[in-house]
């Protein structure tokens, strides 16, 4: 879950990043899962580029954990699970077949004047063929008898973790003012303490996390 955070954060910083190379200014970070532009960014004709950073950054990684687990060497595999998963492949298979998501706003600019239903549709197809391969790559390399259950759980307990902990009780935490000044990428200082707190999480158990586990792929 520490991993989990990271990324997650990486991802939104992927945006805020672009939006400031767009714009010239920096955007905001409402809460942990939503950022704005800045208002003098809204009526840029490329405002739409920041949105796909962050899914460029999530599938980089993702892809990169499939390469690995496709490479023989299997001391790599578990770092793999770990860079495809953190990066919750399945919730944007999930946001983008409940016809949300980063990739489906965008096509929403870029086919303008297309049926709404084909735009999602599009966007549904886009994000499974990116998302799907890395999870049935560690679904291939599982050794367990419930393979399908241990992957099945690993992609939807995050989330659950995800909405409870991070959005609604960190959420609140930030609403209350709490560290919410922000000083750089329009991020509040509480969520920069949080994600530094989550990836000092994930080294010390690195050894673990990174380079463990391999009796459970092959």
């Amino acid at each position: 879950m520490a991993s989990v955070f990271v990324f997650g954060q990486l991802h939104e910083m992927a945006h805020l990043i672009a939006a400031y190379v767009v714009c010239g200014q920096s955007g905001k970070q409402i809460d942990f899962n939503l950022w704005t532009l800045c208002d003098a960014c809204v009526t840029n004709p490329h405002s739409y580029l920041p949105t796909i950073f962050g899914p460029v950054f999530s599938y980089i990684i993702m892809w990169t954990g499939f390469f690995m687990l496709r490479s023989n060497n299997n001391r790599l595999w578990p770092a793999a699970f770990v860079l495809i998963l953190g990066n919750v492949a399945f919730a944007r298979i999930f946001t983008a077949g409940m016809g949300g998501g980063d990739e489906t706003t965008v096509l929403k600019v870029l086919l303008q004047g297309q049926p709404i239903w084909l735009i999602k549709l599009l966007g549904f197809v886009l994000v499974f063929s990116l998302a799907f391969p890395p999870l049935y790559m560690i679904y291939k390399r599982l050794t367990n008898k419930h393979r399908f259950w241990v992957l099945a759980s690993f992609c939807c307990m995050p989330l659950v973790i995800m909405m409870l902990y991070e959005f609604m009780l960190l959420g609140k935490v930030l609403k209350a003012g709490f560290l919410a000044q922000t000083h750089l990428l329009g991020v509040a200082d509480f969520i920069y303490l949080h994600t530094a707190l989550m990836a000092v999480i994930v080294l010390i158990f690195s050894k673990t996390l990174f380079h463990g586990y391999t009796k459970y792929l092959t």
